[in-house]
């Protein structure tokens, strides 16, 4: 088009001839532009959830980091509690992949990003109640099935056996603590919250056994001594004093 024509100029530069490109018209304007005009412009919101689970912010993203951060989406920080994923990559009609957040150069020039790009957020917030998770996912293929994945596994909590915050129910009896508090003490603590002050400090060879009173986080142990405390729920396993078969596969149930 006319208004997009450069007019170019002869300069004298010594013994030779540069050229000067003088924009024009609406090439003009982009240049003026180009320092202020951001060309991204994000898939518009399509879905929504709130919802609280019993695993802390650090493993939510690291789940959503490992589960949904994968090509053609990559992982972003954007705060002490918050990330998302947004795409990088698309396959195009003829089957190749080609970048779609700005990267890299095509056809002698900078690949601007393109629109619509594709993404999920996730928030992950500690209240009363647990981890408060808000997520949203944008328009497009591919967000929602990602979303849903992760909502899927975090959602489990407490009845997923595969998480550390699963619910494991410590029977009254004999227990140690785990093997890899091997030559270190582990210091009982007074009440069933993490607050809590501590005290006598116990080893994987002390004598020790679960009793009633404890909580879906600790479990209440006395000593051999008659001392009494509480200790992390997943830092104790049963430790049957019968060394049969029969009570390897019970103490077992209890991991």
């Amino acid at each position: 088009m006319a208004s997009e024509r450069l007019q170019v100029a002869p300069v004298a530069e010594g013994q030779e001839h540069a050229f000067h490109v003088e924009p024009r018209g609406s090439a003009a304007r982009r240049a003026v532009d180009a320092g202020s005009y951001n060309p991204r412009v994000p898939a518009s919101r399509a879905h929504q959830w709130r919802f609280v689970v019993a695993a802390p912010p650090r493993e939510v993203f690291a789940v959503m980091e490992q589960m949904i951060g994968t090509p053609p989406y990559r992982f972003e920080v954007l705060g002490e509690n918050s990330a998302r994923i947004v795409e990088f990559q698309r396959n195009s009609l003829v089957g190749h992949w080609r970048r779609v957040d700005g990267g890299g150069r095509g056809a002698g020039r900078e690949r601007q990003p393109t629109r619509n790009q594709r993404w999920v957020t996730c928030s992950a917030v500690v209240e009363d109640a647990g981890t408060v998770i808000e997520m949203e996912a944008s328009k497009g293929r591919g967000t929602l099935p990602r979303a849903l994945q992760l909502i899927g596994v975090l959602s489990r909590g407490a009845h997923d056996p595969r998480t550390i915050y699963r619910t494991r129910q410590i029977p009254p009896g004999p227990v140690s603590l785990v093997a890899s508090w091997a030559g270190m003490g582990y210091a009982l603590y007074d009440a069933p919250e993490r607050a809590a002050p501590r005290g006598t400090a116990v080893f994987t060879a002390t004598r020790m056994a679960a009793i009633p009173g404890g909580t879906a986080e600790f479990v209440k142990v006395r000593l051999s001594d008659g001392t009494e405390g509480y200790v992390e729920r997943d830092q104790v396993v049963s430790a049957p004093d019968r060394a049969t078969r029969e009570a390897g596969l019970e103490a077992a149930r209890n991991v």
